[in-house]
């Protein structure tokens, strides 16, 4: 404003000493047009002076030039958004959004395509999308949005579409057994339905997007209808309204287009050209580089699922898990049956490990079920090497382990209202119990096989630990029990006998048996024991024999 009033200032000076110099000149019968000019000349930069000062610009910073020029590309980034939403999808958008951001890009390109997932999952999307103040974020449904890809696509700030896109179709439903829509109880129904009905409405309200509409994705009783009125103003009003205003003749339907929009035995899915023409999409474009050309954009960075993100997937997959099942029954048979030999102990942990670890990394289990799974084995344990013969504790251990790989295929359970009435879980459900049913038949299929063919297959009998020549095992012929021991386990507490093979800790001993003598599976209190040592058996624990190195 300063600079301003002095360039007024100064330029009215010279007008009022020009006009002067003009006036003399005239009343001499002199006229000189080249001061005329000079005066138009001020009176045009005094003009430029206000306009610039109205603009909060100072004449100084403009360029000589009546030509503007264009501004230029905005730096921006790509991210992709492919397959099932969870939580491994959100932890790795956030790091995503980050890297973006450190790479100087102002605009977000969320590249869309996915058919869903968990919906605490798309909440969490949503919420973190939502709180983006630095960037821009740009929905790009590249083909399918729908379910929480939907819910995703509408928390950004703007969407756009390719030609053949679809976005929509965000709700809980009951599926019969021909696939048709089954009506769910209307507590329910509210349940489940009650964070992502407010999550829509608030991001239709902070978008500019019809609220109707995006209740419309995610509800069945609500109906949309599009009208218009003489002056050509249209809107979107449910079955209530529309009747009300329809009926004085004022507002009528919308000319070529099917009404209701959306009736309420359906859900809103929009298809591109619909999307554009409800207001929902501000664009139709190819690819992500065509969107950025029409926005004036310049991509310095793209963020595409890689090996991790495809390895997570496999892992989740239904047939890893059947097998990683089959590995874990079969590693764990091995494991309780011959203790200390240390492989089928590493193998059955890290089966477990990728069994429970996925699904926690994906948000599909919580620690409740990791729990669950660790007191079942704890009880089997228990069942086999201290209190054998009861059963209780193997039936209970194993029904604990069965349901807690059986909960780490569902999600949402716990964590939303109504988590057991979304008909998704209990698909979810379902589809576990086939997975783990067929991965125990498999697991009794492969054991059997094992225990005949294991001993004969290369390699693999070098996993048995080998007895010395004319040493038989116990299992070759058949043991006569007297009747003074039947009440006795064999080998008895105190017998003295030699190891038949290196016990790491765990291995074979032989113990004499009347006037003969046999191998039996043993466990060494003191760590390693190399063959031919001799041993006195400390405890017999079930079907555990503990001995401890004599001499």
């Amino acid at each position: 404003m300063f600079e301003l009033a002095w360039f007024k200032t100064f330029a009215t000076l010279i007008i009022r000493r020009s006009g002067r110099t003009y006036d003399m000149l005239y009343q001499r019968g002199v006229i000189v047009q080249q001061y005329r000019i000079h005066i138009l000349a001020l009176f045009a930069l005094i003009a430029s002076a206000v306009v610039l000062n109205a603009r909060g610009e100072s004449p100084s910073t403009r360029p000589g030039t009546a030509v503007a020029l264009p501004d230029a590309p905005t730096p921006a980034a790509v991210i992709h958004i492919n397959g099932t939403i969870d939580d491994f999808t959100a932890s790795q958008l956030k790091v995503r959004f980050g890297r973006a951001k450190a790479d100087g890009a102002k605009v977000v390109i969320l590249s869309i395509e996915t058919y869903g997932g968990l919906v605490t999952s798309g909440l969490d999307i949503s919420r973190f999308l939502k709180n983006q103040q630095d960037v821009k974020v740009i929905a790009f449904v590249n083909s399918k949005a729908i379910s929480a890809g939907a819910m995703i696509a509408l928390a950004c700030n703007e969407i756009v579409m390719t030609p053949s896109g679809t976005l929509g179709d965000c709700a809980p439903i009951q599926v019969g057994p021909n696939g048709e829509a089954v009506s769910m109880e209307p507590t329910e129904r509210s349940k489940a339905e009650s964070p992502v009905l407010s999550d829509f409405r608030e991001s239709a309200q902070r978008n500019g997007y019809d609220p109707l509409l995006a209740v419309c994705m995610v509800s069945l009783p609500y109906s949309a209808y599009w009208i218009e009125n003489t002056s050509g103003q249209r809107k979107f009003v449910d079955a209530n309204d529309y009747k009300t205003l329809t009926a004085n003749g004022d507002w009528k339907p919308v000319a070529g287009e099917a009404n209701p929009v959306d009736g309420p035995e359906t859900l809103l899915t929009l298809h591109t050209e619909q999307a554009v023409r409800y207001g929902v999409a501000r664009g139709i474009a190819t690819s992500a580089d065509d969107l950025a050309r029409q926005a004036n954009l310049t991509i310095v960075a793209r963020y595409e699922n890689g090996f991790g993100p495809q390895l997570i997937a496999v892992l989740s997959s239904s047939i890893t898990r059947t097998l990683l099942i089959v590995i874990f029954f079969n590693a764990l048979l091995v494991a309780l049956k011959t203790p200390g030999t240390g492989g089928a102990e590493a193998i059955a942990l890290i089966s477990l490990s990728v069994l429970v670890g996925v699904p926690l990394l994906t948000g599909y289990a919580e620690w409740g079920e990791i729990l669950m799974i660790i007191a079942g084995i704890a009880l089997i344990a228990f069942e086999i090497f201290v209190f054998p013969g009861h059963f209780v504790s193997l039936i209970v251990g194993g029904l604990l382990v069965l349901g807690g790989l059986m909960l780490t295929f569902v999600g949402d359970v716990w964590q939303i209202p109504g988590g057991w009435s979304m008909p998704k879980n209990w698909d979810a459900l379902q589809t576990s119990i086939h997975v783990t049913v067929l991965g125990l038949v498999c697991s009794v299929v492969l054991a059997s096989l094992l225990r005949s063919y294991l001993p004969s297959l290369p390699y693999f009998n070098k996993l048995i630990l080998p007895l010395p020549d004319g040493v038989k095992s116990s299992t070759e012929e058949p043991a006569v029990a007297s009747d003074a021991a039947e009440t006795d386990r064999w080998p008895f507490v105190g017998t003295v006998g030699t190891a038949a093979s290196d016990l790491k800790p765990g291995g074979s001993a032989r113990f004499p048996y009347g006037d003969d003598s046999r191998v039996s599976s043993v466990v060494s209190i003191d760590g390693y024991v190399p063959a031919g040592s001799k041993l006195i058996v400390q405890e017999v624990r079930g079907n555990q024999v503990v001995v401890r190195a004599v001499g």
